[in-house]
């Protein structure tokens, strides 16, 4: 599938150079990809908690709890008591982990710069993704 020149096989070589690239640079930050969902998700939503991270990202929560306990000891996140709950815990990004969430935000700009410089039309593009994605669920 890989030397297709169809549709598919286009995306899909597409997808398989986004992921290299991001979890290229992803690594220079001591990060891996679901790391990085967890501190958009957190950069989005501050105040959030575990819970709603485990749904965003489709993890179980034993998943997720590994996730910010990493996250927490590389000084990227850390925990405050929900002031309207005794036992809700909130997430913040920590002053690091708002930098940190900002560079990854700056890896997905790279990504969407050189899809749209390359593209003619890139909203009709990404209509037509739209409904690709929508037919195949």
């Amino acid at each position: 599938m890989q030397t297709e020149s169809n549709i598919s096989g286009l995306i899909y070589q597409l997808a398989k150079l986004q992921k290299y690239f991001l979890n290229q640079h992803l690594s220079d930050l001591d990060l891996n990809s679901d790391q990085a969902k967890v501190l958009t998700f957190v950069a989005a939503h501050p105040g959030t908690n575990q819970r709603q991270i485990s749904i965003d990202l489709s993890r179980g929560p034993a998943s997720v709890s590994n996730l910010v306990k990493r996250l927490i000891q590389q000084g990227l996140l850390e925990k405050q008591m929900a002031p309207h709950s005794d036992r809700e815990r909130q997430l913040f990004l920590t002053e690091t982990g708002k930098a940190t969430a900002t560079e990854v935000h700056e890896l997905f700009q790279v990504l969407e710069k050189a899809f749209a410089t390359n593209v003619r039309d890139p909203e009709a593009l990404t209509q037509t993704l739209k409904q690709l994605l929508v037919a195949l669920q």
